[in-house]
Parts: C-alpha cells; sequence; structure tokens
C-alpha cells in the first residue's frame, strides 16, 4: 500500500493497527506532517524541514518572492518582469530588472529580502547625524534632527543662542542677563531684589542706618539719598551747620584756625588779641593779605606762623568759593605794636571784575576788647598785584589799622 492510500484509509479511520498508520520514514509527526517533504493537507509546500527563508517557511507554506515545486519542494526565485506585475515586492522596496528576472531591494531606511522591508529607528540604533543638542525623531524611512531650546541651526550642527545678545532673554529690565551653554540666567541689580525675572526695587530707607544722624532718607529707583535738615548740609557723611561748626565754618572742610570759633560762617578769636578776615560775594580766587608794622607780608605765598610773618598765620587759601580768608594771631602769640596795612586781591574770577560784574569784598578786623570793624570795597577791575606787596599805593589796598 503506497504511503498516498495509507494516509487516506486512515483519515477515513480504518483501523490497520500500530504499524499500518504510523508515520512513514523521515516524517516528523509534532509539525502535523510539515517538514516531511511531503506536500498534504494545508501545505502549498514542503521541502522536508521546517527552517524559513529559503522559500518555504515553518509552516509549510511559499514565502512571498518564491515558488515551489514537487515533493519534496524545490523553491527557487521567481522570475518574471517589475513591471508587469508578477514579481510583488514590499512597498517600501525597490524593483530592479535582471536579465529574465526580477529583484527587490529595500529602500534606505529600511531592511529585509526585498519581499518584506521594516522600517530602521535610526535614533534607537544611534545611527543618526543628530547633533550632541539636538533631538532625533524616528520617521518611516528616515529622521529628522532638531535643536533643543538654547540652541540654533539645521539640527545635525547645533550652535548656541546668546539670548543676551539677542534680547530674547526674559530677564527683568532691572536685572543683568549671562549667557550660559543652551540657556541663560538672571540677577537683579544693585537696589532690587527678587528672581532676576522679576526685581522689585528696594527700599533702603527702611533701615534706620541708611543714612547719618539727622538726614532725611529719600528712596530712589534702585537707591537712595541722605540730606540734611536746615540749617545744616551734609559734609561726607556727617550733617553740619556751617555758620556756627568750626571744623566746616563757611564750607564743608574750612576748619577754622586753632582756638577759633566759627560765627556767622566765619571763623574768629584764635585766643588771640588780632583778627582779619575776609569774605567776597560770588566764587573765585581772593586773597587776603597783611603787612605788619616790620615790613612782614603775610600772604598765600607765606602763610606761617614763623619769623617771617612776626609770628601771624593765615588759615587757608579759599581760590574757589567765597572765603572766609582769615590772617591772625593764635592764644599765647602777640603781634607787634605800630601800624598794620590791610588788602583784598582779585586773583581770579570767573568773569573779571568790570563794572558789570563787579566783585564785592568785606573785611572784618577783630582786636581783643573792641568792637568788629568791617571794611566793604567793590571792585570793578583787576586788583592783582606781582610780586606780591601790600602798602597803601597797591591795587587792592583796602585800609590801614593800628595795634594795639
Amino acid at each position: 500500500m503506497t504511503d498516498a492510500v495509507r494516509r487516506f484509509v486512515c483519515v477515513l479511520g480504518l483501523v490497520l493497527g500500530a504499524a499500518g498508520c504510523g508515520p512513514t520514514t523521515g516524517e516528523n509527526p509534532s509539525a502535523g506532517g510539515c517538514g516531511d517533504g511531503v506536500v498534504q493537507q494545508q501545505e502549498s509546500c514542503d521541502d522536508g524541514q521546517q527552517a524559513g527563508g529559503d522559500g518555504c517557511d515553518g509552516a509549510c507554506q511559499v514565502e512571498r518572492g518564491w515558488q515551489c515545486t514537487g515533493a519534496p519542494s524545490r523553491c527557487t526565485r521567481q522570475t518574471g518582469s517589475c513591471a508587469d506585475g508578477s514579481v510583488k515586492c514590499d512597498a517600501n522596496a525597490l524593483c530592479t530588472e535582471t536579465s529574465g528576472s526580477a529583484v527587490c531591494t529595500c529602500k534606505s531606511g529600511y531592511s529585509g529580502d526585498g519581499t518584506m522591508c521594516a522600517d530602521i529607528d535610526e535614533c534607537a540604533s544611534n545611527t543618526d547625524n543628530c547633533d550632541a543638542h539636538a533631538t532625533c525623531t524616528n520617521t518611516p524611512g528616515g529622521f529628522t534632527c532638531a535643536c533643543e531650546a538654547g540652541y540654533s541651526g539645521d539640527g545635525t550642527t547645533c550652535t548656541d543662542v546668546d539670548e543676551c545678545a539677542s534680547n530674547t532673554d526674559t530677564c527683568d529690565a532691572h536685572a543683568t542677563c549671562t549667557n550660559t551653554t543652551g540657556g541663560f540666567t538672571c540677577a537683579c541689580n544693585a537696589g532690587y531684589t527678587g528672581d532676576g525675572s522679576t526685581c522689585t526695587d528696594i527700599d533702603e530707607c527702611t533701615e534706620p542706618t541708611t543714612c547719618a544722624s539727622a538726614q532725611t532718607c529719600t528712596n530712589t529707583p534702585g537707591s537712595y539719598t541722605c540730606t540734611c535738615e536746615a540749617p545744616r548740609t551734609a559734609c561726607g557723611n556727617a550733617c553740619v551747620n556751617t555758620t556756627s561748626d568750626a571744623a566746616h565754618c563757611g564750607g564743608c572742610g574750612k576748619a577754622c584756625g586753632e582756638g577759633q570759633s566759627c560765627v556767622g560762617s566765619s571763623c574768629v578769636g584764635g585766643g588771640g588779641s588780632l583778627q582779619i578776615s575776609a569774605t567776597w560775594g560770588r566764587p573765585g580766587d581772593g586773597d587776603l593779605m597783611v603787612t605788619t608794622p616790620t615790613g612782614k607780608l603775610i600772604s598765600s605765598d607765606n602763610m606761617g606762623p614763623n619769623p617771617g610773618t612776626d609770628g601771624g598765620q593765615k588759615d587757608q587759601d579759599d581760590y574757589t568759593g567765597q572765603g572766609p580768608e582769615n590772617i591772625f594771631w593764635a592764644s599765647g602769640k602777640t603781634p607787634p605794636s605800630g601800624t598794620y596795612h590791610v588788602c583784598f586781591e582779585t586773583a581770579d574770577f570767573n568773569p573779571s571784575p568790570s563794572p558789570d560784574s563787579p566783585v564785592t569784598a568785606s573785611i572784618t578786623v577783630r582786636k581783643s576788647g573792641k568792637a568788629p570793624q568791617t571794611f566793604p570795597r567793590s571792585y570793578e577791575s583787576s586788583a592783582y598785584t606781582y610780586p606780591r606787596a601790600c602798602s597803601p599805593t597797591t591795587a587792592g589796598y583796602v585800609t590801614s589799622i593800628t595795634y594795639p
């Protein structure tokens, strides 16, 4: 009995015994006959094995692109034409004509035998060419690259964006922007507080130590000002009354001499018995000079005290303000007896003294035990002597006094 007849009898349920219905030589009972080299039941091919990829797959079905004949089956690639559709390639494959046959080849971005093609995920397999600062996105048959936030470019090349220079940052108007790799930072400027994206003004005046004592604090955007209450004025960090403060008499830093007091913005006294003071009406370089009874000249060129000034001294040379300048003998010093010549010179004023713009001056003489004497003067032309001299014949002469 042939194998075909035996199988037919077993299917009909005829009992022929164990030997009669058992597997024939080479048959694989676990596979239902597939792989025994005999085409049977639902098999479309059977090449005697269950391995695929050779035209007859593990289920004994003809694989796409192959043709199988015989039992056992012999499988060969299909021959035919791309144009007439007799060769079936995958939708993502290219069909190429060869002599007498056609070949299917998967397109770029796909893998397979051409009859079946699967997309390659270049992002997952790290076969993309995206920049290190770009995001890779897989697409059918390819991929795309997009620069990350904070970078610009085509995705294959990405460069850092300087948000600070391009004004694309989100920093507050009162903050400083600092560019970083792929981003930026914001920091509030001095006088402001916040996270940099939002900055609010600090009210420094809420702190009691911001300004010095007797000063009024006024808050300003990003800062503050300290002003002194009248009649005081600010000298450094202190509020002083320049009409009575001996360290700032008539102006900041204009200190009276040893033992002197500041009265009405002028240094007086000094503990001595003779003092001559000068103030003038507009800012400029006014010079007070005194010639002693022995002919010694006290001036800005020799301010003393020394033998060349007969022990007298000049407290300062004010060449930008309005005085006072004082010539005096300190406590314990005795001025020579005799006649003193007093001069005031307009060394440098802008504009120069003229009838339309005169320079007025006030010279006050104080002698111990006597009422002060004041001598006003008005200069309509320059009064300056070089070399320096003071006598009744010089241009700046004011008066002569005697001592005691």
